[in-house]
């Protein structure tokens, strides 16, 4: 993968902070409680152990993403991941609704890995992702319309093509959208370090080394690589409650190395490439001048469009005779074009 692929300062199109309101949340009544609060966390550590790979892509899925073929899934997944987290920056979403978005699009790119994706049908998806993890996950749930964002999309599409995709994302995970990733055992294993953890993980998002690993290992190396400079003690009893989360019967000795390895070896990359992101006490922020220019052109893609070439493998024909006002429920646009 190239270095502008992995670097993280690659994710961040403007001077957003996605984790600007991210702050150690207050202990629950349980976790008050001693001895109880632990024993609640045990149970819900090796529920969620249970679970996470019902949630996971499909098996041949990160080896595919490794091929990086042009117009492949590898492409579609690197542009889907940029996206997201441009988008829960500007608009102030969840941490916990990013994690859910990609998983959605891992999970769906997975099964539709064999098509050919262009870049309007990867931006549909995104957003259809998006869109069903804000639902779930957020008060406050944006508007199709803001969610597609010109700085950062070539292509504009209607409400209705939006939630056509959103039904389609549905059938295909088999409505289980409460899933379970790396995210959501930092917030059951509450700590200080979840901040700094969920800034690794959300940079490990765009790198598909990492799906080879269960969510749970992902969620103990990174807390763990979050917290070396901690004192010794405090290293000591977070070890022993992150160990609660390595799966004994399914994770090997060189499995787990291997993982903590990787981790470790993006947060020295990540640090060094931006000093001070894991300090606690500086903000990432990456300037708008040192990204590249994106497509300011926008394209209206109608719904029949989406579905003939996403699951029947039909390659649209684009007309210039459209106008933006043909559905009402359309963001604004520029340069309009249909593919029917």
């Amino acid at each position: 993968m190239d270095e502008d692929d992995t670097s993280f300062s690659c994710l961040l199109y403007c001077d957003e902070e996605p984790f600007e309101s991210l702050t150690t949340p207050t202990p629950s009544p349980g976790q008050q409680q001693g001895d109880d609060g632990e024993d609640e966390e045990e149970v819900m550590v090796e529920l969620y152990k249970a679970k996470q790979r019902l949630f996971a892509p499909q098996r041949d899925y990160c080896s595919l993403l490794l091929q990086q073929q042009p117009h492949g899934v590898s492409s579609a997944r690197l542009k889907a991941v940029r996206y997201i987290i441009y988008a829960m920056g500007r608009l102030g979403l969840e941490a916990a609704t990013a994690f859910n978005a990609v998983n959605y699009l891992d999970r769906f790119l997975s099964i539709n890995s064999h098509l050919r994706w262009e870049e309007w049908m990867v931006e549909v998806v995104s957003v259809a992702c998006l869109s069903l993890a804000c639902k779930l996950d957020q008060v406050n749930i944006p508007s199709l319309h803001d969610l597609q964002m010109e700085e950062v999309m070539g292509h504009s599409f209607r409400a209705s093509t939006i939630r056509d995709m959103e039904i389609t994302l549905l059938k295909a995970l088999q409505w289980r959208l409460a899933c379970v990733t790396p995210f959501s055992f930092l917030l059951l294993l509450f700590s200080k370090y979840i901040a700094n953890a969920s800034r690794l993980l959300l940079c490990s998002l765009l790198d598909p080394s990492f799906l080879r690993f269960d969510a749970s290992l992902l969620a103990a190396s990174a807390l763990l690589t979050c917290s070396t400079t901690a004192p010794l003690q405090q290293i000591h009893h977070l070890a022993t409650r992150v160990d609660r989360l390595i799966h004994p019967m399914s994770q090997t000795d060189h499995e787990v190395k291997e993982c903590f390895n990787m981790m470790k070896a993006l947060y020295l990359e990540d640090l060094s490439n931006n000093p001070g992101r894991y300090s606690g006490h500086q903000y990432w922020r990456t300037p708008i001048s040192v990204l590249n220019p994106f497509r300011t052109d926008c394209t209206t893609v109608n719904r029949s469009a989406v579905s003939r070439c996403l699951f029947a493998e039909f390659k649209p024909e684009s007309h210039d005779n459209c106008t933006a006002d043909q559905d009402k429920d359309t963001g604004p646009c520029t340069s309009v074009q249909e593919m029917k």
